[in-house]
């Protein structure tokens, strides 16, 4: 397997190298600082660089790459960046919203026994898959909710699909608009990420699940929300009290294994002493929670769903592999990066 560098025969017989512009399936915030550079990144075997847009008004411009901003289609319609209504640190200011890179320097592996899989081919089957695993990064380190087959609207229309008959109006129709409370990424973060994802490196799967747990409480589906929430505390706690077994007492010790579940580990827990920094009662209720949900079809409400991402949010503050900063942030996203 050799790598080589992508290029592609022009009308003209020109050899030319490729370059691509990627719109992102959901724009990612990001700070302004982050913009007007280079990036390297890739995905499994696949080399390339993200080439950011500049910050001018209105919408971004494309960056000096040869062969972009002579394309018809990219004036000053087409929105690279654009600064939305957010509730935004004053520490992460000045930010705006990510739609559009350029993607330059392609370098892959050809193939003796798929000729026809170049860099270019690998390039387009690899995109949506590295933005999915660049999104589950950004998502687990700021609580930016970035689904592209699921989006949350800041704005949902009240009774849409009604049509009133008696009384003779639409006064109960209309919209509630939010307005949402974004942490995006600094430069570094978003080069960390991309490095990351260019070497294979996945976050914490208590990290994903807290993710997953988030995103499932704003869809409304309360059922998921809880399940994901015990489970990524459930990882959570299993490593602080294995963790500690050296401290346990020896029959307590013995009691953990691989089938250890979360009741066991809050009663291993509560039994050696071990301080934990959620009250043990509340541990055994989002055990209580998750496995009436799991295994009995129980159908929790908005407010006990609630509690258990917000439980799990404080349990992995304190226990979970990233350091978080020292001041709450929103959705649990107050991640940082060493």
């Amino acid at each position: 397997m050799a790598y080589q560098r992508i290029s592609t025969e022009g009308v003209w017989g020109i050899d030319m190298e490729v370059r691509a512009i990627f719109e992102l399936p959901v724009h990612i915030w990001v700070m302004r600082d982050a913009l007007d550079a280079t990036y390297p990144t890739g995905y499994d075997n696949l080399r390339f660089n993200v080439v950011m847009p500049d910050d001018r008004p209105p919408v971004g411009g494309a960056p000096p790459v040869p062969g972009i901003e002579s394309r018809p289609e990219v004036g000053e319609q087409v929105v690279w960046v654009k600064e939305y209504g957010a509730f935004i640190p004053d520490s992460l200011r000045p930010a705006t919203a990510l739609h559009r890179v350029v993607v330059t320097d392609v370098e892959g592996p050809s193939y003796d026994h798929k000729s026809w899989f170049t860099p270019e081919h690998q390039l387009a089957a690899y995109i949506n898959r590295w933005f999915n695993d660049v999104r589950t990064w950004t998502e687990v380190l700021t609580g930016q909710d970035l689904d592209p087959n699921h989006r949350v609207s800041d704005a949902e229309s009240v009774g849409a699909g009604l049509t009133f008959i008696e009384p003779p109006h639409d006064g109960a129709l209309g919209f509630t608009m939010t307005t949402p409370r974004v942490l995006p990424l600094r430069a570094q973060e978003w080069a960390d990420i991309l490095g990351l994802v260019r070497d294979g490196k996945e976050p914490p799967l208590e990290e994903v699940l807290s993710r997953d747990a988030r995103a499932a409480f704003r869809r409304d589906a309360y059922r998921r929300a809880i399940i994901d929430a015990a489970t990524a505390l459930e990882i959570a706690l299993g490593r602080h009290v294995c963790g500690h077994a050296d401290q346990l007492p020896e029959r307590q010790r013995g009691r953990i294994s691989e089938r250890t579940a979360l009741g066991g580990y809050v009663s291993i827990a509560e039994d050696s002493g071990l301080p934990l920094a959620v009250p043990v009662d509340r541990l055994r209720w989002l055990n209580s929670l998750r496995n009436d949900a799991a295994h009995r079809g129980a159908a929790p409400g908005r407010s006990e769903a609630g509690a258990a991402v917000q439980m799990m949010i404080e349990f992995l503050g304190v226990y979970g592999r990233f350091p978080r900063t020292g001041g709450r942030e929103p959705d649990g996203g107050e991640l940082v990066t060493s």
